[in-house]
């Protein structure tokens, strides 16, 4: 039966994390082949309306309610709460502390969400998505699944790696926008290229993969997954209208960015969408992403000494690094994956230098696919993800 306003996703496997041949960022995940369930999600982020309906029904309160204030992007705070803003942080003078700021007021005072029905609620933290989601029946996703209905790999090759949705096609100015970013002079001034200052509607732009919108840029979307288990921080995904295309000025937005953040934090650049598992019938078995956290039988692929552990696959996979990226590169990458030195000679990498770009991405998923067979590193399923969540007292 179909989920009204969901899409339903097939299970399937597919390459997640950071590109292969890009450094990895802070927050970036070394790319690895996963597998995921099929399951339904949200083919738009939760609108103003629809949370609005929630509110009604529930009278839940958010934690921005809760704390009296909430992060505004300067430019875009009122003129009234520009005035009595008496907080900002230190290190992003931009965002200021507004009091009385929250979902009904996005802006700040004399701002209203009744003219943005249509745009994604902001200033919702984890703990009143997932509350929203349990109201609705459904779940927060996980950020596997997340990244699953990103990257639209459901209809197309499983193990293909790009950037974007539609392939490795920076946004530019020399091209129609497909996605809401910042464009000028951060935090100044944005010149709305993309047809938007502030958050843009939450169908804006041309769907992507099964017919989701939006899952890049205009809000970053909280998942269900752990940031990191020492603090606590639940993932968000996608950036928001206050990043960019270049990675010039905050984060770079591509189906692999992400970041953390506590339980209780909003912003007016935050929102979420909802998931929902398929139940009944077979389903492939799940494979997750193997966290650094996660105790693992072996290293997952990239980790490790390849000559030994990754067998030939994984030893084309670092002369074709090698081969595009030099000595200086291979040994820059080969040290940020704790590998060993003693791999191949400058010469045997130079010598593939025309092959690179085809070699690498080859040698890559059969480095992957390899290690796949040889050990599954099993994720939790929903079942145990709600009952772990369950468990919280947050």
């Amino acid at each position: 039966m179909a989920e009204a306003g969901m899409v339903r996703l097939s299970g399937g496997s597919f390459i997640m994390g950071a590109h292969p041949s890009t450094p990895l960022g802070r927050d970036d995940l070394a790319a690895q082949l996963v597998e995921v369930r099929s399951f339904w999600i949200d083919a738009t982020a939760v609108s103003n309306a629809a949370f609005r309906k929630f509110r009604k029904a529930t009278s839940h309160r958010t934690d921005a309610e809760a704390f009296g204030w909430s992060f505004v992007l300067e430019l875009l705070a009122t003129d009234k709460a520009r005035a009595t803003a008496s907080r900002a942080v230190k290190s992003a003078p931009h965002w200021l502390a507004i009091d009385g700021a929250y979902w009904r007021r996005p802006h700040g005072e004399g701002s209203s969400a009744a003219a943005l029905a249509d745009h994604p609620v902001v200033h919702v933290s984890w703990r009143d998505a997932r509350a929203y989601c349990k109201w609705a029946g459904k779940r927060l996703p996980t950020e596997t699944e997340w990244e699953y209905a990103a990257r639209g790999t459901h209809v197309g090759a499983t193990t293909t790696v790009r950037h974007y949705p539609w392939g490795d096609e920076q946004p530019s100015n020399d091209t129609a926008w497909r996605l809401n970013l910042w464009q000028g002079n951060f935090p100044h001034s944005d010149a709305g290229l993309d047809g938007y200052i502030g958050t843009a509607p939450v169908d804006a732009f041309e769907p992507y993969g099964a017919g989701v919108y939006n899952m890049l840029g205009n809000v970053w979307e909280w998942t269900s997954t752990l940031f990191s288990k020492s603090s606590q921080q639940r993932v968000l995904r996608g950036g928001s209208y206050l990043d960019s295309a270049d990675g010039s000025f905050n984060h770079k937005v591509t189906v692999s960015t992400r970041m953390g953040n506590t339980a209780d934090s909003s912003a007016d650049n935050m929102g979420f969408r909802c998931a929902k598992s398929v139940r009944g019938g077979p389903d492939r078995k799940p494979v997750g992403y193997a966290y650094d956290q996660r105790k693992k039988k072996r290293p997952p692929p990239g980790v490790g000494d390849p000559l030994k552990e990754g067998g030939q696959a994984a030893e084309q996979l670092v002369q074709a690094i090698a081969a595009e990226k030099g000595a200086e590169g291979l040994q820059e990458w080969m040290d940020r994956h704790g590998m060993g030195t003693d791999v191949m000679t400058a010469a045997e990498a130079m010598a593939k230098r025309e092959q690179a770009k085809e070699a690498r991405e080859k040698a890559f998923l059969e480095a992957v696919e390899e290690e796949v067979e040889a050990n599954s590193f099993e994720d939790l399923t929903d079942e145990q993800v709600q009952k772990e969540l369950e468990k919280e007292e947050l």
